[in-house]
């Protein structure tokens, strides 16, 4: 082979690399797709009015907690050595309050069906 061919062979075997990486791009997005459908299959299905719904009893739950008592968090505070005290460490504690009014607001808004009753309906 000469040059020219060479060159030649370089420039196709690249232009096929090329469509096979694009191939592989197409394939990993496809089986992205499938792996969640998989994973969705089982999920109860909600409907976008429901979805809504949902969404704005969580948000609501949210925005009505509570989050400036003091009695929420826990602190460690520090001093410099100019005397100044500055808030070195905080966590919040009331998660459980939190998800717990998340939670009632939630079961508040759609009814809980016995295990019982899920697989009659099957």
């Amino acid at each position: 082979m000469n040059k020219e061919e060479l060159n030649r062979q370089v420039e196709l075997l690249k232009t096929s690399l090329e469509a096979h990486e694009e191939q592989v791009k197409d394939l990993k997005h496809d089986l992205k797709t499938a792996t969640q459908r998989l994973e969705d299959v089982d999920k109860p299905k909600l409907t976008n009015k429901q979805f809504d719904a949902l969404h704005r009893v969580i948000e609501n739950s949210v925005e009505n907690f509570n989050f400036n008592e003091a009695d929420n968090y826990s602190v460690e505070m520090g001093i410099e050595s100019d005397n100044k005290v500055y808030l070195e460490y905080i966590e919040f504690e009331s998660h459980a309050d939190l998800y717990e009014q998340i939670i009632h607001d939630v079961e508040s808004l759609f009814g809980v069906a016995d295990e019982a009753e899920d697989t009659v309906s099957e």
